[in-house]
């Protein structure tokens, strides 16, 4: 059809059989029987062949009206997808947890769309199993996220690692019994936790003390609980709550201790009333990363994302490693 429609329109530009046919590299009889093709299928001629001079019916008026329609349909395609290609106009569906969009992603977000104006970003909070949900089902492009995924289904990106640690209330006595393994807020600012002859503390001397647990559908209470039967005791959780953040303020107010990755540290200036505990670093460890739906095709305005994340957040874990050499 779309054949069709050129040639028709290349006969009705130039008012000539012979014209067009010479235009399209085709023989006049060739070009005669494609219009007819055209007119059966509609049901009516399109040009009127009852004079020397070529002519448009009124079907063949609607026709054309058509085709020129079409034209600049297909005129407006390529120009927005050139502009997608050159990041001048797109969408970009965007997913984190609170505390990582609002304390990390955000200066991602702002530079990004700094850079590209052109780009919507729809920004969506939500928990890690939510998150994961809403890629499988295309709702969104990419999440950063530090929960594991199948990789049949999903491909990612490292962006840099976080660690967790042991957060307990200044006040509490049994600090006082493990000088050599407390660290301060502002040891942990200068990765005093990351050194490797930094003593782990023996966190089951902790098995008496309160506990402040994420929810029990969350990755972290699946970290938190995995940590506590390494070392060989089960905690006494007297809150479930539903943010790292929430947490680490339920510890500072002294109400019990809490299991908080050091970017929550390092990004939190509330008043120093905690001191923190290393742990053992193969089960301390996260990896936080860009996740997208695997086979799922990425847009260029996702692609520049990707590239800009890795590139600001690892750089802000490389200056952080650089404290300890």
């Amino acid at each position: 059809m779309f054949q069709s429609m050129n040639y028709i329109y290349e006969i009705y530009k130039t008012g000539s059989f012979s014209k067009a046919a010479k235009n399209l590299y085709l023989t006049q009889p060739a070009l005669s029987i494609a219009v007819k093709k055209e007119e059966k299928e509609l049901g009516q001629p399109i040009f009127d062949r009852s004079s020397s001079s070529i002519r448009l019916t009124e079907a063949g008026k609607a026709y054309i009206e058509s085709v020129e329609t079409i034209r600049k349909t297909e005129a407006s395609l390529r120009l927005y997808c050139n502009d997608l290609s050159n990041l001048k106009t797109g969408k970009l569906r965007l997913g984190a947890s609170s505390f990582l969009l609002s304390q990390i992603v955000l200066p991602v977000i702002s530079q990004f769309s700094e850079q590209y104006p052109g780009i919507t970003v729809d920004v969506q909070e939500a928990p890690s199993l939510e998150l994961k949900n809403r890629i499988l089902t295309d709702k969104l492009d990419i999440i950063v996220d530090p929960m594991s995924f199948e990789e049949n289904l999903f491909s990612s990106r490292h962006l840099y690692d976080d660690y967790f640690l042991l957060a307990v209330p200044k006040n509490r006595p049994i600090n006082q019994k493990l000088p050599q393994y407390v660290l301060t807020r502002e040891q942990i600012l200068k990765n005093f936790h990351l050194k490797p002859d930094f003593p782990e503390a023996p966190l089951h001397l902790f098995s008496e003390e309160d506990f402040l647990f994420m929810r029990p559908e969350t990755v972290t209470f699946a970290r938190a609980t995995k940590i506590c039967d390494h070392y060989g005791f089960k905690p006494k959780i007297k809150f479930y709550l539903d943010q790292q953040s929430t947490c680490y303020h339920f510890v500072l107010e002294g109400l019990g201790c809490a299991f908080i990755t050091d970017a929550v540290v390092k990004k939190n200036t509330a008043p120093e009333t905690a001191l923190f505990y290393k742990l053992d670093p193969a089960l301390a460890k996260r990896e936080i990363a860009a996740v997208y739906k695997k086979n799922r095709y990425m847009s260029k305005a996702s692609l520049e994302f990707l590239s800009l994340a890795e590139k600001l957040l690892s750089l802000s874990g490389n200056q952080g490693r650089s404290m300890l050499k």
